[in-house]
């Protein structure tokens, strides 16, 4: 299923020359003052809508013989030809600067391939989330705010990418590849934020900010080098991350963002593909947001319980990523957040055990981590062995031995199954084996301190 999600991504990206383009897009109107050569009732083309930078009033461009001539609105009444709303923030404010310039195909074809590089390195890096269930989900909102294809000369379309990472951040490529983050996801409460926030990610597309931006900066050699850094310095931290997984009891502690997304979601990086929004940018993209999803309130649907149940698996990887980073308390807000809701797992329970014994000592938390641990037993499909080990850890706080030893052998004997099948366990396993003979498991003062309070 993996490989599937991640090959479709690939399609949509590659191949989006084979799909239908939205060329330029035009409006007519129907002459209601005259002007120029024209008469009243004369139907006429509209090539782009402007402001007035001197009036602030609309304008509207249309060729007057052989020049393009500004319009005030008042000589000009518009028809209705169903022009959708995001079709005309387009023609309001880039149709004109096209009809300048052109398509800017040299710079968009950079652009274009930025998305593509991207992509493939955070993949290749495993930085890339993988949920089908939340890409289908983020995939129908985005085409709820935007059915049509882009106005883009080159076919384009929207694609979605989330990385994990703790950053608390969205924006896109010029393309329509928007990437979100597992930490963005999980600090989303409601549909209506997650909304607002690729409302937003559109609108930045639509606008044309990334190829503004690019061409603002004219920096072709210093991108290049930027992201032949980042290439090298993430490979080189997936393979640190791949010896600590490697052959060994799965540590969901140690997530996939050991440094990596520092340098995905870097200052330098998102200047080199555009997406380093002016504040004047992302006021206007958000309230182009704001003013479609005031528009089209219909389109936000679940309630709480079933949003949180979408973006579920965002917010355990995003809580495992917190307890590594010893933000403790926000990690334990986000998974009880799934526990409040009863959509926690096995796994997210053997964190919330794991902090509660980091955050506190005494009985009632320690009791507390007990209870974690049983509810995550209730709830595992097959037995997860780190649910042992933590049982182990919390009945010695408990001055119960007995319990303790029963659980780290349960453990041992998981390691034990995975010795045979070829995995790599002789470091857990020879610690596991010197805790039992040492009696490690009996920790009878810290017991009676917890006993004491």
């Amino acid at each position: 299923m993996k490989k599937k999600l991640t090959l479709s991504l690939l399609v949509v990206l590659l191949c989006s020359t084979h799909l239908s383009a939205q060329q330029k897009i035009y409006l007519n109107g129907i002459v209601s003052k005259p002007f120029a050569h024209y008469h009243v009732g004369d139907t006429i083309p509209i090539l782009a809508k402007r402001t007035n930078p001197n009036t602030l009033k609309p304008q509207y461009l249309v060729h007057v013989f052989t020049e393009v001539r500004a319009v005030s609105e008042d000589k000009i009444t518009l028809l209705d030809e169903g022009h959708d709303f995001w079709e005309m923030v387009w023609i309001e404010n880039r149709a004109e600067n096209v009809n300048k310039v052109g398509w800017e195909r040299g710079r968009r074809e950079e652009l274009h391939q930025e998305a593509l590089d991207y992509y493939s390195t955070a993949l290749s890096n495993k930085m890339v989330f993988e949920d089908d269930m939340l890409y289908d989900y983020l995939y129908q909102m985005v085409n709820l705010i935007h059915p049509t294809p882009l106005v883009k000369e080159r076919s384009s379309n929207f694609s979605i990418v989330v990385l994990n990472s703790t950053e608390q951040i969205g924006f896109a490529f010029d393309n329509g590849m928007i990437v979100l983050t597992t930490g963005m996801l999980a600090s989303t409460k409601t549909e209506a934020e997650l909304m607002n926030v690729l409302a937003e990610c559109v609108a930045h597309v639509v606008l044309e900010h990334n190829l503004i931006n690019l061409n603002a900066r004219l920096k072709t050699e210093a991108r290049a080098r930027t992201w032949a850094t980042i290439a090298a310095v993430t490979m080189a931290t997936a393979q640190t991350v791949d010896g600590i997984n490697y052959g060994y009891v799965p540590d969901y502690s140690v997530s996939a963002d050991l440094g990596m997304s520092v340098y995905f979601l870097s200052t330098s990086a998102l200047e080199d593909i555009g997406a380093q929004y002016t504040s004047e940018q992302r006021i206007k993209a958000q309230r182009y947001g704001k003013a479609f999803l005031k528009q089209y309130p219909e389109i936000i649907s679940l309630d709480d319980y079933q949003y949180t149940g979408v973006i579920a698996n965002a917010i355990s990887t995003a809580a495992w990523q917190e307890y590594h980073l010893k933000n403790y308390f926000y990690a334990m807000q986000l998974t009880e957040r799934l526990n409040n809701l009863d959509l926690a797992t096995d796994k997210d329970y053997l964190l919330l055990s794991r902090i509660q014994r980091r955050i506190s000592n005494d009985r009632y938390s320690i009791q507390l981590a007990l209870d974690y641990i049983q509810k995550g037993k209730g709830k595992s499909i097959e037995p997860l062995a780190d649910l042992e080990k933590e049982a182990g850890i919390v009945y010695s706080r408990l001055n119960q031995p007995d319990k303790a030893k029963e659980s780290y052998m349960k453990y041992r004997e998981f390691l034990l199954k995975l010795k045979e099948e070829g995995k790599h366990v002789e470091p857990e396993l020879q610690s596991i084996d010197q805790l039992i003979q040492r009696k490690g498991y009996l920790v009878g003062q810290v017991a009676t301190a917890i006993e004491e309070n």
